[in-house]
C-alpha cells in the first residue's frame, strides 16, 4: 500500500436548483450550464496543478448541499439581504494537487470566477492510498 500525501481544494459554488437536480439526478451536460461551475471546472481541467494525480489530470468530485449564512450590515450578498438567513443550493468541488505545486494562480482564476464576496477555498493536506 502507497500512501502520498496531497493538497486537497474544496471549492463552494452556489448553483440554481435547477442545475443541482439535475446533476444529482447524473445529467452530466449541467455541468456546462452554470456559468461559475463551469469556470471552476475548466480551470481544473485546463491546466497540470489542480487535478492532477499521478498519470490522471482534470481529477475532481462533486458533493451536493445547501449552505446556509446570514449576511452582516457591511456585506454585499450575491444572494439575499443583511441580517436574513439565506440558503442557497451549493456544489462543492474538490480536487487534487502535489504537495508542493504552485496553486495560487489556479485558484486566483477560480477566486476570480466565483460570485461570492468571500469565496469559501478550502485548502488543505490529505492522504491518498493507493495499491504500490
Amino acid at each position: 500500500m502507497l500512501r502520498t500525501l496531497m493538497q486537497v481544494v474544496r471549492v463552494h459554488c452556489p448553483v440554481s436548483g435547477d442545475v443541482l437536480a439535475r446533476l444529482q439526478a447524473g445529467e452530466v451536460a449541467a455541468l456546462h450550464d452554470d456559468p461559475v461551475l463551469a469556470a471552476i471546472v475548466a480551470i481544473i481541467r485546463g491546466g497540470d496543478v489542480l487535478g492532477a494525480i499521478g498519470p490522471y489530470r482534470g481529477v475532481f468530485e462533486l458533493g451536493f448541499g445547501l449552505e446556509s449564512f446570514v449576511p452582516g450590515a457591511d456585506a454585499v450578498p450575491t444572494t439575499g439581504r443583511a441580517g436574513t438567513a439565506e440558503v442557497v443550493a451549493t456544489v462543492v468541488v474538490k480536487t487534487y494537487a502535489a504537495t508542493g505545486a504552485a496553486i495560487d494562480t489556479a485558484l486566483a482564476a477560480i477566486i476570480a470566477a466565483h460570485p461570492w464576496e468571500v469565496p469559501v477555498i478550502e485548502v488543505g493536506a490529505v492522504e491518498l492510498v493507493t495499491s504500490e
